[in-house]
């Protein structure tokens, strides 16, 4: 061993004379050539790993267990990846697992891969001899690849009233329907045998088809008090979005009844007009006795970008009783961007005697619609938490608002969260980092990644440059 030893020792020396002897730039040469090796070599040790894990699971799929096969699977469909769709497909062909057929499935579903077509076509038109289970998962293949083909299959499941499939299929024809079915639909809803339950999804099914055929019938639905309250939320619901203008007085009238719930659905089909009559009611609507009917209110002014609402939306954010109702009038002021509304939003989180979760939501409807000016409220707002400890927690809900939002402005702020003492507070700014990426800061997020005294944050950082 001695020998050995003394021996490696003259070799080394001899290179190192032979490299004292070469110019500069030879010696450069030397080792720009190992370089360029160690970096030959770490990409075909990469090749080797990807086409090692691609055997792997190839094999997987050809010789792998059932629940091998369904991990696999589930793997790929949680990454949203849709590989070896060939070799999946010729796997559903061979397969006697009931599990492993309903997963491909499943996979070729969320991939939206036609390949399946032909077999679920013909389970859609008799699936008596196929499991319950698999019939509801190709009902939902028909609905994703919007196969058209299979409607009149469908329709006459329902005909038959197969309790096994009704559901199921009724579903997929509310993807896949045209008017006819539509008009079909509202005439099975003149039954007198079907259940609330059943009336309800039916109910649900035919809003989904938007068939203005079906206006007059779901006018009638609606207005007619001895039906389930549900169906006619549903019906008004329904009525709104076939957008014709002959709906709006309807909705108006129906806007009267005594149901909160029937007043919240009125207010969201008539969200779906811009007339002036349409938009009175919903501004009535802001000051509804119902909290729900208020909320829906608010949110069909931010659809309709109503900003002849703005007084009342004040009024509600600076008095509403419900917090829920206060916040969404936050929201909805930060939307539409007046001054008054931005001004408002502002003083809350200057406001000392104003609770945490109330500043985070105003600050939220600045830094959400990109209001330049209330972005450096909430900046200078995150810097004194920075400065108070007793702040941390609307430290750490301003740092997750900023982490949520693409925002050049927030450069500093991150440099700060970075700098902190506080563990969770670096955390925090690590997240701002990963989404905004700013070059200023890539040094001190390598910093972070180098020191070992860092824990979980220097785990973190090394993940958020590994992306880069």
């Amino acid at each position: 061993m001695k020998k050995q030893a003394v021996l490696r020792f003259r070799r080394i020396l001899r290179v190192s004379s032979a490299l004292s002897l070469l110019p500069i730039c030879s010696v450069s040469a030397v080792f720009a050539q190992t370089e360029t090796g160690t970096s030959a070599a770490a990409a075909e040790t990469a090749g080797k790993n990807e086409e090692s894990e691609r055997s792997k699971e190839l094999n997987t799929l050809r010789y792998g267990l059932d629940d091998e096969i369904i991990a696999l699977l589930d793997s790929f469909l949680k990454e949203n990846t849709y590989p070896y769709r060939t070799e999946i497909y010729e796997l559903f062909g061979k397969t006697k697992s009931v599990s492993v057929r309903e997963k491909i499935i499943a996979y070729f579903t969320q991939a939206a891969d036609p390949c399946l077509s032909e077999y679920a076509l013909a389970v859609a038109a008799d699936p008596f001899d196929t499991r319950k289970s698999t019939v509801s998962l190709v009902f939902k293949y028909v609905s994703a690849l919007k196969l058209t083909e299979a409607a009149g299959s469908v329709r006459t499941l329902l005909e038959n009233e197969n309790e096994d499939y009704f559901d199921a299929a009724l579903s997929a024809l509310g993807d896949i329907g045209s008017a006819d079915d539509a008009v079909f639909i509202a005439e099975y809803l003149d039954r007198t045998d079907l259940s609330v339950a059943r009336q309800q999804s039916l109910m649900k099914v035919l809003g989904k088809l938007k068939a203005v055929e079906t206006w007059d019938a779901l006018v009638e639905i609606a207005k007619d008090e001895n039906r389930n309250s549900f169906v006619r939320m549903y019906a008004a619901e329904a009525i709104g979005t076939l957008e014709k203008p002959e709906s709006v007085p309807v909705l108006a009238e129906l806007f009267e009844t005594s149901d909160p719930n029937f007043r919240a659905s009125v207010v969201k089909g008539l969200s779906n007009y811009t007339d002036k009559a349409a938009e009175a009611v919903v501004i009535e609507a802001i000051r509804d006795a119902h909290y729900k009917v208020r909320l829906e209110a608010v949110a069909a002014v931010k659809k309709l970008k109503l900003k002849d609402a703005e007084p009342s939306l004040l009024y509600r954010a600076k008095n509403d009783p419900e917090a829920s109702v206060k916040y969404a009038c936050y929201d909805a002021l930060g939307f539409l961007g007046s001054a008054d509304g931005n001004k408002y939003l502002v003083s809350l989180l200057k406001d000392a005697k104003l609770n945490d979760t109330a500043k985070t939501k105003a600050a939220a409807a600045l830094v959400e619609y990109g209001n330049a000016s209330g972005t450096d409220a909430v900046i200078d707002l995150a810097r004194s938490t920075l400065a108070d400890d007793k702040k941390k927690s609307l430290r750490y809900a301003l740092g997750k608002l900023f982490a949520s939002t693409e925002n050049g402005a927030f450069a500093g702020i991150c440099g700060e969260y970075l700098a902190s003492k506080d563990v969770a507070t670096v955390g925090t700014g690590l997240d701002i980092y990963a989404k905004n990426r700013f070059p200023s800061l890539t040094a001190e997020v390598k910093r972070i990644a180098e020191d070992e005294k860092a824990g979980a944050n220097r785990t973190k950082a090394r993940k958020i440059l590994d992306r880069e």
